[in-house]
C-alpha cells in the first residue's frame, strides 16, 4: 500500500482491463503511460471474446458490484446510440439462457440493476413473452424437444469489441493526452523489466493488466488459459430457418445460451451473440487447453449450435473463426503486489495487479478499473 497518491502510472496491457484501467486513472487526473506489444484490435483476446454482459467465470466476492458499475456505463453508451446504424459501440439486447429444470435459485447479479428487467420462467411463459419482444429464438416446440423446460430472460448489454478497444484507445489519446504506444513489440519478461521501464519513462506506480502474459512475468502458476472457440456469420445477411421468422413477425436479434446437454455443456457451452456487424457461436471453456486453431470437431458442433438456434448454416455467410484464451484464475487477482521478504536492492517501484477475470472481461471491466484506481488512490469504497 502507498503511502500518497502516484504521480503518474505505467499501465501495461492493452486489453480491455489494461484500456479501461488506464482511462479511469485518466478520469481521475492522474497521467498514465500505456504500454503494449501488439494493437488490441490485432491481436488481443478482448477483440476476438463476445463482448456479452453475463458473469462468466470469474471468481471474486467483489463480481456483482463490479459487473453492475460495469453494466450501469455499458448502458449510458447504448442510450446515447454511440457508432453508426449497423455499427454501434454497445447495444441493449435481450439474452435467454435455456434451462432443463427450473434453477432453485436465481444469480445473484439478477438483481444488481433494475434495468436487467430479469427473469425466470418456463418455455412456454417465453413463447407467450416473445409475442412482446419479437426475438429470433427457436420456437416452444423445438426448445422442449431439446429438454429446456425453463429459461432466464434479461436486457444484457453486447459490446462491439474491436470498435470500442479503438474507442477508448481514442479517448486516452485525444481527449486526456495519455502516453500510449501498444505496438512496442516488447513483451515485458519480469517484474523488475516492468519497474525498471517505469523508472524510465517517469511513473511512480504500476499497474499490471497484461493478462496471461502474467503467468512468466509474475509469475503465476495458478493463472491458465481457458481456451474459447467460435465462428462467425455475417449478420446482415444471416438466414434464419423458417420456424424462426416463417410468421415474420420475430425480427429482433437475440443472445442465446445454453450451458446443459444437449445443445451445451459445462466445458462445450452452446451460445449465439449478435455483436455490430457479426454474429458469433459458440464455443468451448477448455481449461488449460493452447490449441491455437478450431479443431474438426469442434467446427462441427459450433455449426451444430447455429443450426438448433436458429441459422439456416447452408444459406448463411461465414466470415471467420477464432480462438482466443481467457485469462482464469481463483480467485482474481485484483490488488497490490506483496514483495515478502524480499530485501534485495534496486527499483522497489510499487505494483498493482489486475487479472484473471476469465470470460467475464467485458462484464467487469469498468467495476475492476474502479477498485485499482480506488485501491492505489487510497479511495474508500
Amino acid at each position: 500500500m502507498r503511502s500518497s497518491p502516484p504521480s503518474k502510472v505505467l499501465v501495461a496491457g492493452a486489453g480491455i482491463i489494461g484500456l479501461r484501467t488506464a482511462l479511469e486513472f485518466c478520469r481521475r487526473n492522474v497521467p498514465v503511460v500505456l504500454r503494449a506489444p501488439h494493437h488490441p484490435v490485432k491481436e488481443s483476446c478482448s477483440v476476438g471474446a463476445g463482448g456479452y454482459w453475463m458473469p462468466f467465470h470469474c471468481e471474486d466476492p467483489r463480481i456483482d458490484r463490479w459487473a453492475m458499475e460495469t453494466y450501469a456505463e455499458l448502458h449510458e453508451y447504448a442510450d446515447k446510440n454511440i457508432g453508426d446504424k449497423k455499427n454501434k459501440l454497445v447495444e441493449s439486447i435481450y439474452a435467454v439462457v435455456f434451462h432443463r429444470q427450473r434453477p432453485q435459485t436465481i444469480p445473484t447479479w439478477s438483481t444488481i440493476d433494475y434495468r436487467l428487467e430479469f427473469q425466470q420462467m418456463a418455455a412456454e411463459m417465453l413463447t407467450w413473452q416473445n409475442h412482446l419482444h419479437k426475438l429470433k429464438i427457436p420456437p416452444q416446440a423445438e426448445i422442449e424437444k431439446a429438454g429446456y423446460k425453463h429459461a432466464w430472460l434479461f436486457r444484457s448489454m453486447v459490446v462491439n469489441t474491436g470498435p470500442m478497444l479503438n474507442h477508448l484507445l481514442d479517448e486516452l489519446k485525444t481527449v486526456h493526452g495519455a502516453d500510449v504506444n501498444v505496438e512496442t513489440g516488447t513483451k515485458y519478461e519480469s517484474l523488475q523489466h516492468l519497474r525498471d521501464s517505469a523508472s524510465d519513462l517517469n511513473c511512480d506506480m504500476v499497474i499490471n493488466c497484461t493478462g496471461l502474459g502474467s503467468r512468466t512475468l509474475v509469475p503465476d502458476p495458478s493463472l491458465i488459459p481457458a481456451r474459447g472457440a467460435i465462428l462467425q456469420f455475417e449478420r446482415d445477411s444471416c438466414v434464419w430457418r423458417s420456424p424462426i421468422t416463417a410468421d415474420g413477425i420475430n425480427t429482433n436479434d437475440a443472445v442465446m445460451s445454453a450451458f446443459e446437454k444437449p445443445w451445451g455443456s459445462e466445458t462445450h457451452p452452446a451460445y449465439l451473440i449478435p455483436r455490430g456487424s457479426t454474429i458469433v457461436v459458440g464455443g468451448t471453456y477448455l481449461e488449460g487447453d493452447e490449441e491455437p486453431l478450431v479443431r474438426v470437431e469442434e467446427r462441427q458442433q459450433i455449426l451444430k449450435n447455429a443450426e438448433n438456434f436458429g441459422i439456416d448454416v447452408q444459406s448463411s455467410v461465414l466470415k471467420g473463426e477464432w480462438v482466443g484464451f481467457r485469462p482464469f484464475r481463483s480467485p482474481v487477482r485484483c490488488e497490490f503486489h506483496n514483495d515478502g521478504n524480499d530485501s534485495s536492492s534496486g527499483n522497489r517501484i510499487p505494483i498493482f495487479h489486475s487479472y484473471g477475470y476469465g470470460g467475464s472481461g467485458w462484464t467487469v471491466d469498468v467495476g475492476a478499473a474502479k477498485e485499482c484506481a480506488n485501491q492505489v488512490l487510497g479511495v474508500e469504497k
